[in-house]
C-alpha cells in the first residue's frame, strides 16, 4: 500500500518534534493540518527562543535565497515578540483575556 503525502508529511513531523524534545529540550505545538505558515511551533525555555517550523519532507534548495522566498510569509514573522501568559476565561458570565 502506498503511503499518502499526509502520512509522509506527518511521520517527518514527528521525527522534527522528537528531535526538538530531546535536542532543545523545546515544548513542541504542532498545528494539525496546518493552513498558516508554521506547522510546529517550538517554544525553548532555556534559550529564550521560539521557533515557527514549516516542515517539508522535500529536499531543501541549496539556494538560500530561493528557500526564504519559498517560505516567505514564514520569514515575515521573524522579529522580538513580547510574550504574555494570558487565560481566556469567564468572568461574571462573559469570555476574557485574563493577564495571568
Amino acid at each position: 500500500m502506498k503511503t499518502s503525502p499526509y502520512r509522509k508529511g506527518y511521520q517527518v513531523e514527528h521525527f522534527c518534534r522528537e528531535l526538538l524534545r530531546e535536542k532543545y529540550n523545546a515544548l513542541v505545538i504542532r498545528s494539525s493540518r496546518s493552513l498558516g505558515p508554521a506547522d510546529i511551533i517550538a517554544i525553548m525555555p532555556d534559550k529564550k527562543e521560539i521557533w515557527l517550523i514549516q516542515v517539508k519532507q522535500a529536499e531543501a534548495p541549496s539556494d538560500h535565497q530561493k528557500l526564504a522566498e519559498m517560505l516567505r510569509d514564514l520569514k515575515a514573522l521573524e522579529g522580538d515578540y513580547k510574550v504574555k501568559p494570558k487565560a481566556f476565561m469567564k468572568v461574571r458570565g462573559r469570555y476574557q483575556f485574563i493577564d495571568i
